[in-house]
Parts: C-alpha cells; structure tokens; sequence
C-alpha cells in the first residue's frame, strides 16, 4: 500500500466516524477526527480519536486532541479530520492544534460556513502546519452533512418529503391508521432523529394526533414541531403559516430564527403536493405498502408516475414487510 493510499484510508474512516453522531450535534455538523503517529510504522498506529459531541458543544478536535498528551506528538504525528478545523477569536480548535503542536494536518472539506471559510486553514499555514485538501472523498462528507452543506450554501433548510402510501397508491386507510408496518414507521424514527424539525398539515394533526418526535430507545433528542396551516394558533406546536400565494421564503424566514438546518414534513397528501408542485424540496421518501386499501376516497390517491417522471431514484430496496424509494431532483 502507498503512502497515499494510507492516508486516503485515514481520510475514509474520518468520514465514516462522521456518521456516529448524526443528528445528535446540534447547531453543528457530525465530524470526525484520527490522529495518527508514522514514527514507527509506515502503515501508521492511531493515537486517538475524536467525535463532536452529542450537544454540539465539543469539536471532534479538541475530543481527539484531549485524549494524548504533549509528550506523544512529534515531527511524525498527522491528524486527519473529516471538516476544516474552525478559526475564530478566543479559544477554537486551529489554535488548540498549533498549541499542541501537531505539524501536518489532512482535512476532507472546507467549512461551507463564511463565517469559518478558509480563516482555519489559512491560521494553521501561517503557523506552520501543512494542510493537505484531500477532495477526492469530499462528495462522502458532503452527504453525511448534506443538510450543513444545504443551510450554509443555499441560505435555507435542507427539506425532505415524506410520504406513505398503499399498494395502490393511497395515503389514507379508512379501516387502518397506519398505512405501513411498523418496522417502517421505525426507519422513519431514524430520519426524524437525523433531522432538526418535523412538520405536517393541519388535517394530518387533526386526523391522527401525531406526536411529532423522534422514538428511538436510548436516544433523548427534541425536534423542533411545526403544523403547517392557514389557522392562527395551536397549541403546544409552532406554526408555519401557509398562504399558496406567499412566496417560499416567508417560510425559510420562519425556520431560520431557529436555525433549522433541515425539515422532514410528513404529509398528508395536500401538505407534499404543495412542497412537490412548487419544487420546495430537496429529498423526497416514499413508504409504500405492500397491500392495497379498499376503503378510502379519490382525494388520498397520488400517482407516483409524477415523482418517475420528473426525479431522480437515487435509492430503492425493501424495508420489513414494505417498500422504500427515495427520490432526488
């Protein structure tokens, strides 16, 4: 194995570390962090290893660096790390680097957000650290991040569509409350755990009572909850008032005092058709069933030909007992 290919190596299990805390780091984004010591093995031997932390509050970094003492660092150590080390006045992680005095460091991305830029690795050159971009494995961390990327390049939430329907195409059952299994519904709790806000429509709310949260055992995290509606105010849930003839961003500009980075909204079927016909979307997840429902009217019927027409499947296999497809533009 070359030299290069080991560090291409490093740089793929920081991107795999990076997926360990999804949806866990608050405000910011999964990252990862190895640091590695050459002196006495070309392949490398992993000092330690870092994660940001499950409320955000701890960089992936300064997890890594805390972990070994000054006293194993030397000309040979490298430190690999999956999202450009953050520069900023007071105590941040380019300068926890240079302090500990780690010389050459490998990064998988430039941080997206302009407030960090390019300012960490411009820090670490002038002090003397080399950086090494390496963007051959940067479209993995970009996905593992994709709503970071989304929120800090587009000014706007990253939104996924979700909905379930029947063999032959309903979103309502009129004999069951659940479209799909329940190994489906705990796939979907996985989604909700890696998104920031959960939305669905007033019928929806009315209709079925969802509770809006993610249940997953051993996981304590707390989505934000929004009703989309023309009403003025309900209880014990944020509202996003929706006019069709207000612009999108009258939305976005409701989400983004709160930092939302990504939106999962659930449906039902008037609430996707608005998102999907206007194109307010970046992801779209259909739950389809493996049996027909018999009882339901013409207005909970969508016609997947329009998603085949117009999108891209970027994902299709069997989930349980259903079927899950996973669409992009």
């Amino acid at each position: 194995m070359s030299l290069n290919n080991i560090h291409l190596s490093y740089i793929q299990s920081v991107n795999n570390l990076s997926i360990r805390n999804i949806g866990l780091t608050g405000k910011n984004p999964s990252v990862a962090c190895l640091i590695v010591d050459y002196s006495d093995s070309l392949k490398g031997k992993v000092l330690s290893f870092g994660c940001t932390s499950k409320d955000g509050s701890t960089h992936a970094e300064v997890e890594a660096l805390k972990k070994i003492s000054n006293n194993k660092i030397t000309n040979k150590t490298v430190m690999y790390v999956s999202l450009e080390p953050c520069f900023k006045e007071g105590d941040c992680c380019a300068k926890k680097i240079v302090k500990k005095g780690i010389k050459k460091v490998f990064i998988n991305s430039l941080d997206p957000n302009p407030l960090i830029f390019k300012k960490g690795v411009h820090y670490l050159k002038k002090n003397n650290v080399r950086i090494f971009n390496v963007k051959i494995t940067n479209y993995k961390f970009r996905e593992i991040n994709k709503y970071f990327y989304t929120f800090h390049k587009n000014k706007r939430p990253y939104i996924t569509l979700k909905l379930a329907i029947s063999r032959n195409g309903y979103t309502k059952d009129f004999k069951n409350s659940n479209i799909t299994s329940p190994d489906t519904q705990y796939f979907m709790h996985k989604y909700r755990l890696s998104h920031d806000a959960i939305a669905v429509g007033y019928n929806t709310l009315k209709d079925d009572k969802p509770k809006l949260n993610c249940r997953l055992n051993g996981i304590n995290k707390r989505n934000y909850r929004f009703i989309i509606s023309r009403h003025k105010k309900i209880k014990k849930f944020n509202l996003i008032k929706l006019d069709i003839k207000r612009n999108i961003d009258d939305i976005f500009q409701k989400l983004e005092k709160y930092e939302i980075k990504s939106i999962l909204i659930e449906g039902g079927l008037n609430t996707f058709n608005y998102f999907f016909n206007n194109s307010h979307f970046d992801e779209i997840i259909i739950c389809q069933s493996k049996n027909s429902v018999k009882i339901s009217k013409p207005r909970y019927k969508f016609d997947q030909i329009l998603l085949k027409k117009n999108l891209k499947l970027y994902s299709s296999f069997p989930y349980g007992d259903d079927f899950i497809n996973i669409y992009r533009k």
